[in-house]
């Protein structure tokens, strides 16, 4: 899930809108802090503190006035209590005493002061005043000579609720947080169509069209991706066309010519002939089923066979003049398997054909074996013959690569056999691995899945 997470591109938009407001916000406060923390401003700050200190200590008068703090309070929003000599009064009978609240030191007030000229006038107002919060009033401290003066505010008859600012803030956040993510959402959308129409055209849905609901730049793309898809469909088809053209154009001097042949008398020249254009059938195969495997749209004809049974009659049928140069094995019981059975056949044919190949012909017999293995069908042709350096092993699946192009010669062959046998593991969602070492022979093993996707 994390992972899903972040590679959503919806969730990196607003994490980015997230970090930008954060680095917005911290910006912000300390740009506010740079600037009022200039010493001219904190002078005005305090000499305008000072003034109103003044004003309230001038109303109340020296000693502080009862009757003067009543008529005060009257008609402002806050409390106060004096205390001194001969005097103990406050507006509200339960208006605590200064030991109660915790006054403390503020830097906002060293701040001030420190930004005091020696002759400032102001500062000695500002070294008499004390603030504090307590049971979620505000409070101040002036003291006066042996008189200790507290404001409170609001009064503190009233009490007020609990400080919502920050979950209302917290709450705020979340809604505009889930705001912005739904707008993303709802603004990246046509993305999330565009990836499921681009998988399902890539899957061979070459008539999909992904739909277009927008005129912005999702938009356009959509269209582009639309109009790639009609000149793929295009091209593939021209492409199939061509395929049937040259095998069409191929077939038919070939067949005239084995026609032509049989007419001639047996000799060698004929028996070449025709073993000759056998084997540019069989190039003529090799080279369009290839061309079939090498596109994700090709469908494979998959049917529940018998696999040990199908190799059995391969053997039977195409290699019964080697009866002892070929050994066939079915481990753990019939191994049954959904494949195309054509093509699967067609790749044991040429890793058997490549194998007996390269393998002498007076040594150990070339092994085939089919087995399951898991949720997989796997097989193994071993041969014991000259074997390939591992140069030689990482290109052998190439296209008409030949590990060594002089052996074999009198049987053919451009190197499209162990190409071949790869497109069409892969066609089947399996793969192709050769293990071998010079002098040691080589293994070749293949595995078809059961139930995988077309690569």
């Amino acid at each position: 899930m994390i992972d899903a997470i972040t590679r959503s591109l919806s969730a990196r938009l607003l994490a980015i809108f997230l970090l930008t407001s954060l680095a917005y916000g911290v910006a912000s406060r300390y740009t506010v802090e740079f600037v009022l923390d200039r010493d001219y401003l904190r002078e005005i700050v305090g000499a305008h503190m000072s003034r109103y200190t003044k004003y309230m200590l001038d109303d109340l008068g020296y000693p502080p006035s009862v009757e003067r703090a009543q008529a005060i309070i009257q008609d402002n929003p806050y409390d106060i209590r004096i205390d001194g000599p001969g005097v103990t009064w406050s507006s509200d009978p339960d208006f605590p005493t200064a030991e109660e609240i915790p006054f403390e030191d503020s830097e906002f007030l060293e701040r001030i002061r420190a930004s005091a000229d020696a002759d400032s006038t102001w500062v000695d107002a500002i070294n008499r005043l004390g603030f504090a919060r307590h049971d979620r009033h505000s409070f101040v401290r002036v003291d006066e000579g042996e008189y200790i003066i507290l404001f409170s505010a609001p009064k503190i008859a009233v009490r007020p609720g609990a400080d919502l600012t920050w979950p209302l803030i917290g709450f705020i956040s979340v809604l505009v947080l889930a705001g912005c993510y739904f707008a993303v959402r709802w603004t990246i959308r046509p993305i999330q169509w565009i990836k499921a129409g681009a998988d399902r055209i890539g899957q061979g849905e070459l008539d999909y069209r992904i739909p277009v609901t927008r005129k912005d730049e999702l938009g356009e793309l959509t269209k582009e991706i639309n109009q790639m898809a009609d000149d793929v469909q295009d091209m593939l088809e021209a492409k199939r066309q061509m395929l049937l053209a040259i095998s069409h154009e191929l077939r038919s001097p070939l067949t005239r010519t084995k026609v032509a042949l049989e007419f001639l008398d047996d000799s060698e020249s004929r028996r070449s002939i025709m073993e000759d254009i056998a084997e540019m059938e069989r190039l003529i195969d090799d080279l369009l089923e290839s061309e079939r495997l090498n596109t994700r749209h090709s469908p494979l004809q998959r049917a529940e066979i018998d696999v040990g049974a199908m190799l059995e009659n391969l053997l039977a049928e195409e290699f019964v003049d080697l009866p002892n140069r070929l050994k066939l094995g079915v481990e753990n019981g019939p191994v049954h398997a959904a494949v195309d059975a054509t093509r699967v056949r067609l790749l044991v044919r040429n890793l058997l054909t490549n194998a007996l190949c390269y393998s002498p012909a007076d040594g150990d017999p070339v092994q085939l074996v089919v087995r399951r293995v898991a949720d997989s069908t796997e097989i193994r042709v071993t041969d014991h013959g000259s074997g390939m350096s591992p140069e030689q092993v990482a290109r052998a699946t190439e296209p008409f690569y030949r590990a060594d192009p002089a052996r074999c010669r009198d049987t053919g062959g451009l190197g499209l056999g162990l190409y071949l046998c790869r497109r069409i593991a892969e066609a089947h969602g399996g793969h192709l691995d050769i293990a071998s070492r010079p002098g040691q022979g080589t293994v070749v093993t293949v595995v078809l899945p059961d139930n995988a996707e077309v690569g």
